[in-house]
């Protein structure tokens, strides 16, 4: 899937960094894990996603925002 090329998640806001990648785990009482981008200065996504494709589109997203503000 191309949502999941890790060349589609965006640098980070914070440093500028390319080094990013997808964390998960999984919380009790859930069948699946949840996931969530994090870069390597600390930055991350405060939501966690039901799946890769949604926690890099939440991280993207999220950076669009902020360089609207």
């Amino acid at each position: 899937m191309k949502e999941l090329d890790p060349h589609t998640i965006r640098p980070c806001l914070a440093c500028g960094g390319t080094n990013v990648h997808l964390e998960s785990m999984l919380p009790p009482g859930r069948r699946q894990e949840v996931w969530r981008v994090v870069c390597s200065c600390g930055q991350t996504s405060q939501q966690w996603s039901v799946s890769q494709g949604a926690a890099i589109r939440a991280w993207n997203r999220n950076l669009a925002c902020a360089n609207e503000l």
